[in-house]
């Protein structure tokens, strides 16, 4: 499910005025990505780059899609389908998830994991259709893992700088030592 976090789950219904309506001619499998055109905002309406596991599934779904949509409705095949949620929650059902896990929070994973992977938040913020970082920012949630990684980075950092230190003060006493 982590994979369809960058197909931005939340924004199917926003793909069409049917619900999810993402459309086949909206996918180009040679440059990886799906355009959305719609959305609140000019960086919401994006493309978003799809991971080798999105790219093969679409492949998949595109080959047997009779109409124009990737998501057809089990009821009405010429038409997408009205509601990601109501498959979302079905899922969450299915698999046994007792507390309360929304649609929306698989953003969040992404978010998070995209951080964590070493996304910088530039470009988080440009997969995501964010106008700002401050908006992205409200998406990440470090974990204390991430938090311990980030000191010992520092830490590194720190004691690289000492020994760069002590290799010069070695080097200027050497060429001292040389001149006198």
């Amino acid at each position: 499910m982590g994979y369809c976090a960058v197909l931005n789950y939340e924004h199917f219904q926003k793909f069409g005025t049917a619900g999810s309506g993402i459309r086949t001619e909206n996918i180009d499998f040679v440059d990886r990505t799906i355009f959305n055109p719609f959305g609140k905002t000019k960086a919401a309406r994006r493309k978003v780059t799809m991971t080798a596991d999105v790219v093969e599934l679409l492949k998949r779904r595109t080959k047997k899609a009779k109409s124009p949509f990737v998501f057809l409705s089990k009821g009405k095949p010429d038409q997408p389908i009205g509601s990601v949620r109501k498959a979302h929650d079905a899922a969450v059902e299915k698999a046994g998830i007792k507390e309360h896990f929304r649609l929306y929070d698989l953003r969040h994973t992404f978010a998070t994991r995209a951080v964590a992977a070493g996304v910088d938040l530039p470009t988080l913020s440009a997969i995501l259709g964010h106008t700002s970082i401050q908006m992205t920012m409200r998406y990440v949630h470090p974990a204390e893992e991430q938090k311990r990684f980030a000191a010992g980075k520092l830490e590194t950092f720190r004691l690289a700088g000492m020994v760069e230190a002590i290799e010069k003060s070695r080097q200027a006493t050497t060429i001292s030592a040389t001149v006198q």
